[in-house]
C-alpha cells in the first residue's frame, strides 16, 4: 500500500478515534517516547511525506489512546499493530484519487458529513449479514451516498432492538451538521431502545470540534421537539460525563467554553464552568482552568470557585492533585491560595479539620487564617 493509501487509513482512524487535535497527537506520541512534532503529523496524515513503520504505530496507539480517554475506545481490530505493519510492509499501487484531508481541513458542508463515508459505511455492513439481517444491510447499502437522517436511524433503531452494536453507525454519523445531528438524533430517540438517543448525542458532543458545539446546541433549541428540548437542557451534564451520562469527558473542555463565549451563550458557558469546578476528575478540572490565559479572571474564577463550593471532600480532591501533579498553566501556591479563599463563609472550621486528618496540617491552618482576614 503507498504512503498516500496508507496515510488515507490513518486519517480515517482518527476519526473513528474522535478525532483528536494535532496537539492531542503530538502529547500521545511524546508519551510513548515516540513524539511526532504537530508539522510532521500533519504531513503523515496529508501523505506528503513518506510514512515508517515506528510511525504508523505510534500514530495507531495514540488514537487508541485518544479514543480511550474520551469514553469510546476503538474496537480491537482497528488497532491491531500486526495489522497495521503488514499494511506498511506490504505496500499496494498508489492511488490515483487525492488523499483525504484531516477532519478539521473538510469543508463543514462537505458530501462526506451529510450522506457518511462509502468506505467506513461498507466496513459496518458484514456484521449485519452475518446476523441474518439482510433487510437492514441492503438499507444500509442502498444508504450510501444519500442523507444520513433519510436511512441511518432506521439501521441504529433495528440494531438497538436486536440488542446488536450500533456504535460505528452513530460514529458515522456524529460529525454531520448540527441540523443534520438534530433531525438523526430526533428519529433515533422516538423509535429506538431506552438510551440510545442518548449514546448518539453524547457521541456527537465528545467528538465534534468545539466550534460546532454551540452551532448543535442552539440548533437543538430551535427546533420544534421536546425531545431537541430536553437533550439542550441536559447538554453540560451529557458533555461532562454526569450522572447517567456515562460516556466520559472530553479533554479540550477550555475550547469549548471559549466557543460558548464567542456564541455569547453565556448562561450555558458559566454552567458548563461552574460543573467542570464541581464534578470533573481534578486533574481535568485544573488543566482546564489552566488553559484558559486570563488568571483568576472569567471561566478560570468561576471554575475554582466552584470547585471549593462543592465541599471538603471536592477541594482535598484538587489540593491533593495539585500538590502531586505538574498542570500546565497553574502555579501551585496561587491557584492553591484561591481555592482556599472560596471556601464558604462559616465552613472555614469543617473544611479544616478534614484538611487536618487528612494530612495537610499547613492548608488546615491557613484556611483558619483565611476566616479572619478582612477582605478588601
Amino acid at each position: 500500500m503507498a504512503d498516500d493509501s496508507l496515510a488515507k487509513q490513518l486519517g480515517r482512524l482518527r476519526v473513528r478515534a474522535g478525532n483528536p487535535s494535532l496537539r492531542d497527537l503530538e502529547k500521545l506520541t511524546d508519551r510513548q517516547g515516540r513524539r511526532m512534532s504537530r508539522a510532521s503529523i500533519q504531513d503523515k496524515f496529508a501523505g506528503t511525506s513518506g510514512l515508517k513503520m515506528v510511525q504508523v504505530l505510534a500514530l495507531v496507539r495514540a488514537c487508541a489512546d485518544y479514543a480511550h480517554s474520551i469514553g469510546a475506545p476503538l474496537p480491537p481490530e482497528d488497532t491491531d499493530e500486526q495489522v497495521w505493519q503488514e499494511k506498511a510492509a506490504h505496500p499496494t499501487p498508489k492511488n490515483r484519487h487525492a488523499v483525504e484531508p484531516p477532519h478539521e481541513m473538510i469543508p463543514k458542508e462537505s458530501q462526506d458529513q451529510k450522506t457518511g463515508d462509502p468506505s467506513d459505511l461498507e466496513a459496518l455492513i458484514p456484521p449485519l449479514a452475518n446476523a441474518g439481517m439482510d433487510d437492514i444491510a441492503n438499507l444500509a447499502r442502498q444508504g450510501a451516498g444519500q442523507p444520513l437522517e433519510t436511512w441511518l436511524p432506521a439501521v441504529v433503531v433495528a440494531l438497538g432492538h436486536a440488542h446488536m452494536d450500533y456504535q460505528g453507525f452513530l460514529n458515522l454519523a456524529a460529525h454531520a451538521p448540527p441540523g443534520q445531528i438534530v433531525k438523526i438524533l430526533e428519529s433515533i430517540a422516538e423509535d429506538g431502545p431506552e438510551n440510545i438517543g442518548n449514546r448518539y448525542f453524547q457521541t456527537c458532543l465528545l467528538t465534534q470540534q468545539p466550534s460546532e458545539i454551540p452551532k448543535l446546541l442552539v440548533a437543538l433549541r430551535r427546533a420544534e421537539g421536546e425531545l431537541s428540548f430536553w437533550y439542550a437542557h441536559n447538554f453540560v451534564d451529557a458533555i461532562l460525563g454526569k450522572g447517567d451520562w456515562l460516556g466520559g469527558t472530553r479533554p479540550d473542555l477550555a475550547d469549548v467554553l471559549r466557543a460558548l463565549r464567542a456564541a455569547t451563550l453565556k448562561d450555558d458557558a458559566d454552567k458548563l464552568a461552574e460543573n467542570i469546578g464541581l464534578h470533573v476528575w481534578p486533574r481535568i478540572t485544573l488543566a482546564t482552568a489552566g488553559a484558559i490565559p486570563e488568571a483568576f479572571l472569567g471561566d478560570r474564577e468561576l471554575i475554582l470557585h466552584a470547585g471549593s463550593q462543592g465541599g471538603p471532600h471536592r477541594l482535598l480532591r484538587l489540593i491533593d492533585c495539585l500538590k502531586t501533579e505538574q498542570i500546565p498553566g497553574i502555579e501551585s501556591h496561587p491557584t492553591l491560595e484561591y481555592l482556599l479563599a472560596a471556601v464558604p463563609k462559616g465552613k472555614h472550621a469543617d473544611f479544616s479539620r478534614m484538611l487536618d486528618d487528612a494530612g495537610m496540617q499547613s492548608e488546615a491552618q491557613r484556611l483558619l487564617e483565611l476566616e479572619t482576614e478582612i477582605p478588601f
